[in-house]
Order: structure tokens, then C-alpha cells, then sequence
């Protein structure tokens, strides 16, 4: 962290002018002197970034105020000095100096990067105590709702080195390769040691991805590279220079052929960002000596290259297991008619397929419901499968759009489905049942409780945590229509 700068001052100015503009900008931007004194204070609880919490006082620009203290990689009820770094309107953000008060909830960290690897939060932190805190977290949420679950279902916490995607980060240097994930708050790249989350067949692509772009590469050259583990090896989507000229791809494809990846695609820019396609970019693939398989449900998928995944295998089959037993639980007849929204290659809404279900997946990705109806038409239920490309934040379906179905299931982005959600309350034939699946518990509780006012029943909840060591909070719930 480097001290703040005032930045160019005209040579008209004088010498107390710079100081004035300085100091304003020090207040805009909130860098704190790096030689600002430490804090001493306790940590009263975790906020929900996953950082300590506290408060003190602190004079800055001749003015002593009491703040909330921000520092990672503390726990409750430690007593700690920590390095001021920034004043902002949420309060002060630091750096643990030196834990004068271990909790006896503390672990020795798995990994040397942490905290400085954004890939992880609480790797200080003790496995029960995180997992009753990511409850409480949901549990805020839904009572600020005033919601509550029928039936709350034990929590399903994923094994560790189950993380089955990632995005790594590389950089070309003078001195060889930067690569692993970003540094918290910063651009700058660390690389995990003994990583704790990562399957081991991602770990070990990582130093060979990077020891391919140290000999090859041109220096200067950034990439990040978002890896899936499928059923016959890894899938790796690369995005990186502007222009990838022919021997840089050779290259590349030889390379994954010595490491046995399923496919390998490079990003290349078309200029034209579509709802489809926001980033306007499209995938060549480069090698790919068999079609990528997924199997979800008993139907072989080839995803996309940069497909969205959840993040565990075993996430997704407790999803999965979920959500077929609340439809058992609720009279829900193999032949239904489902609608699964925000279908991606079909996740969750394929494995009712082979039992009889109709369904209509709607989805804005373009590629995933293609590879979702290819590996559906192969594996012979094309008839009961119905797809449609919908931007369903922005083009919910409804009236005519909204057919009656038995079961909806949604799997929204972080923003919900307020939107889809309202279409489904007003629709003239509502769906009897619900399943949702949420990353996020602000939006889902707003959305779960426009179903319970809309005369759903609030059935069940499970929390999820797919994202070890991380604050994220996933879940599964399924609602009743009360007629």
C-alpha cells in the first residue's frame, strides 16, 4: 500500500494550496499516510464481507471520531492492533498488525498466501463457527422479510479441494510468470500454496499453464484462464491478447495435448456485445480430440467453453436430490410440465427428464442451450425438451409466454428474479410448486417473500456452502402454492 499523493499541482500554487488540495483528495479517495499510528480495539462480530468488525476512535484532518473498524482474517472477541489503510463513509479499513487475543475459534491457515489470496476468507476460522455464521447470515435476511421455513434441512457443507471451476490470473514479468488469483482489493496476482479449495487436477494445471506462458508468451501479455473439470478432463477458456496469431495457438495446442485436457479455447473480441453475449466475445476452440462431456442426469452435455457450473459436484447433486424429493413430497407426477428458468445446460431441471417430464428451459445464453438440447436430442428425450433464448431480467415470461406448469425451478443471477417472480404470482394459471436455488440471500429473501405473499407456502430451506473459506451463501428452497 503506498501513501497518498496530492498528484500534480500547478506551479502557481503555493506551497500551503498543494497541502489544501492534498488533503482534499486524501478525503476523496480515503487513502490513509502509511504511516498512520495502529488501532487497538476488540472485534465484536464478523459483517458480511467476512471481515472483523469493530470500533475505535480516530483522528483524521484534526478531527477524532469513533468508526467501524474493518479487518480481515480476525474472529470475534479477539482483541487486536491493526494498520490503518483507508477512511471511507462505512469507516476504517485495516490490516491485522498483531493478535494481541487469540479466539480459541482460530485454526492455523492451510495455505502461506493467506489472507493476502482473494480466493479465500476464513482459513483462520474453525468449520462449525463458519458454518453457523453463514446460517445466521441467511437467517438475517429472511427475518428482515419476516419469512420463515416450513422445514429447514441440515446444512450441506462440500468437502475441501472440491472447487471444480476457477478463474487463474497470469501475467508475463521480466522474471517469469505471475499466476494464481488476485489479491484482495488490488490487481495484484498471488499464487496459493497447498490450496485447500481446488481439486488437485486444477492446482497442478495451474504451474503448468504458467510455465507454458513464462517460455511463450510476450512480455507484458495478461490472461486469465476460467478452468472447469468435466467428466474427461479439464476445459480451459483462455482470454488474453487482442490478436492470437497462429504460432502463439500452436503452441497452446500442443501444450494441452501433453496435459490432457478435454478442450482448450481462446476469447477472441467480435466488437458486438449482445444480451446473449455481453462481453462480445466468442470461444475458438484450438483442441478438443473428443467432445467435452458432462453427465447431469443421466444425459451427456458437452457445456460451452467458460460454461457456468456450480462451483462442487457435490453442490449440485445435493441441489439435484433436493429438489426431486420436494416434488415427491408434493404430489409432483413423473409426466409433469416443468419450467425451468435460468436453465443454463440444465442442472437441475434435467434429471426429471428421464422420469417422464416435459420441459421448457428458457435461458439467454445462446451456446448453453444449445449444448443443453444437443445432449437432450442425443440421449433421446428431444421430444419432451422445448428451449428458449430469454433475457429474463429484462423480458420475464409471461402472459402468453408463461404456459401452466406443475413445478417451476429457478436458479436466478445475484441480482433474483424479482421480475420473473412477480410474472409467476400474477399468472393466470400459477405454478402449484416452486424449487429456487440462490447465490445470494438478500435477493432471494426479497423474492421469497413476494411468493409468500403471492399464497405460496414457504416449505423448505437448505443452506449450501459451496464456496469453502469464502462468505458466500448458496441455498436450495421449495414453495407451495396455497390455494
Amino acid at each position: 500500500m503506498t501513501g497518498y499523493s496530492s498528484g500534480p499541482a500547478s506551479r502557481r500554487r503555493s506551497a500551503q494550496g498543494r497541502k489544501r488540495a492534498g488533503n482534499k483528495r486524501n478525503r476523496s479517495d480515503g487513502r490513509l499516510p502509511r504511516n498512520a499510528p495502529p488501532l487497538q480495539l476488540q472485534i465484536s462480530h464478523i459483517g458480511g464481507r467476512g471481515d472483523g468488525v469493530g470500533r475505535a476512535g480516530y483522528t483524521h484532518n484534526y478531527r477524532t471520531a469513533d468508526h467501524n473498524v474493518f479487518v480481515p482474517a480476525t474472529l470475534p472477541g479477539e482483541d487486536i492492533l491493526a494498520q490503518p489503510l483507508s477512511l471511507t463513509a462505512q469507516g476504517i479499513r485495516c490490516v491485522p498488525q498483531e493478535i494481541l487475543t487469540p479466539s480459541p475459534e482460530r485454526r492455523d491457515p492451510d495455505c502461506e498466501a493467506f489472507p493476502a489470496c482473494g480466493g479465500c476468507t476464513f482459513q483462520h476460522w474453525q468449520d462449525d463457527p463458519v458454518t453457523l455464521w453463514k446460517e445466521a447470515q441467511l437467517d438475517s435476511f429472511l427475518q428482515r422479510e419476516n419469512i420463515s421455513p416450513v422445514h429447514r434441512l441440515a446444512p450441506h457443507i462440500s468437502p475441501r479441494n472440491s472447487r471444480r471451476r476457477a478463474t487463474f490470473h497470469l501475467k508475463r514479468l521480466a522474471n517469469g510468470v505471475a499466476a494464481g488469483f488476485l489479491e484482495r482489493g488490488s490487481s495484484h496476482i498471488i499464487t496459493p500454496t497447498g490450496c485447500s479449495i481446488l481439486r488437485p487436477e486444477l492446482a497442478k494445471l495451474l504451474p503448468a499453464l504458467a510455465g507454458h506462458a513464462c517460455r511463450n508468451f510476450p512480455l507484458g501479455v495478461t490472461i486469465d484462464a476460467a478452468a472447469n473439470c468435466l467428466d474427461n478432463g479439464i476445459c480451459l477458456l483462455l482470454r488474453g491478447p487482442e490478436g492470437w496469431h497462429d504460432g502463439l495457438l500452436e503452441g497452446l495446442a500442443t501444450w494441452a495435448d501433453g496435459k490432457g485436457l478435454a478442450r482448450l479455447s481462446v476469447a477472441e473480441d467480435t466488437g458486438r456485445a449482445a444480451p446473449e453475449n455481453p462481453s462480445g466475445t466468442v470461444a475458438l476452440t484450438i483442441y478438443a480430440p473428443a467432445p467435452p462431456r458432462l453427465a447431469i442426469g443421466g444425459i451427456d452435455i458437452a457445456p460451452p467453453p467458460g460454461a457456468f457450473l456450480q462451483a462442487t459436484s457435490e453442490a449440485q447433486a445435493i441441489m439435484q436430490a433436493d429438489i426431486a424429493r420436494f416434488a415427491a413430497d408434493t404430489g409432483l407426477a413423473a409426466s409433469a410440465r416443468i419450467l425451468d428458468l435460468y436453465a443454463g445446460c440444465g442442472t437441475l431441471g434435467l434429471p426429471l427428464l428421464a422420469g417422464g417430464a416435459r420441459m421448457l428451459a428458457a435461458e439467454s445464453d445462446a451456446d448453453a442451450l444449445a449444448a443443453l438440447k444437443a445432449g437432450v436430442d442425443a440421449a433421446g428425450y428431444g421430444a419432451q425438451l422445448t428451449i428458449s433464448q430469454t433475457d429474463l431480467a429484462n423480458a420475464p415470461l409471461t402472459g402468453e409466454t408463461l404456459p401452466p406448469v406443475d413445478l417451476a425451478i429457478i436458479d436466478p443471477p445475484r441480482s433474483g428474479a424479482a421480475a420473473q417472480v412477480t410474472a409467476l404470482v400474477d399468472a393466470s394459471s400459477p405454478p402449484q410448486r416452486i424449487a429456487m436455488v440462490s447465490c445470494n440471500p438478500a435477493s432471494f429473501a426479497r423474492d421469497a417473500a413476494m411468493l409468500v405473499a403471492g399464497g405460496y407456502v414457504f416449505d423448505r430451506l437448505r443452506m449450501i456452502d459451496q464456496f469453502r473459506f469464502a462468505p458466500h451463501v448458496e441455498l436450495v428452497a421449495g414453495f407451495v402454492r396455497q390455494d
